[in-house]
């Protein structure tokens, strides 16, 4: 009898060591499962925050882009006007210096022939 008491026993203490070993894991893997749940939404959030940052970055190089575009616009309007005006400017001093030199040829002419 006492060999089956202790039987009993050992077996009743082995059901307990086995039912808090299961209890322990048991929060070990709702512990765990937490984490994994914690580790899932923060890395959605952060997911989330860089799709933000990316499309914010991306708006922001657009508008430069844009910015950009109209500044060349502007700059490439005035370039032409200039150089327009340069053109214009130096056909007028050729056309005077064309002028000009062909009016001295004729009065040189008509001073060596007096």
């Amino acid at each position: 009898m006492e060999k089956q008491v202790c039987e009993s026993s050992s077996v009743s203490e082995g059901n307990e060591r086995r039912a808090y070993t299961l209890r322990v894991l048991e929060d070990r893997v709702l512990r765990l499962e937490t984490v994994a749940g914690g580790l899932s939404d923060r890395y959605e959030q952060l997911r989330t925050e860089m799709r933000q940052e990316i499309s914010s970055l991306r708006n922001q190089m657009k508008s430069l882009e844009t910015k950009m575009d109209d500044g060349n616009r502007i700059v490439n309007g005035k370039l032409d006007r200039l150089i327009g005006g340069r053109a214009v400017l130096t056909a007028l001093v050729t056309l005077a210096t064309s002028i000009l030199g062909t009016g001295m040829v004729h009065f040189a002419l008509s001073l060596s022939m007096h």
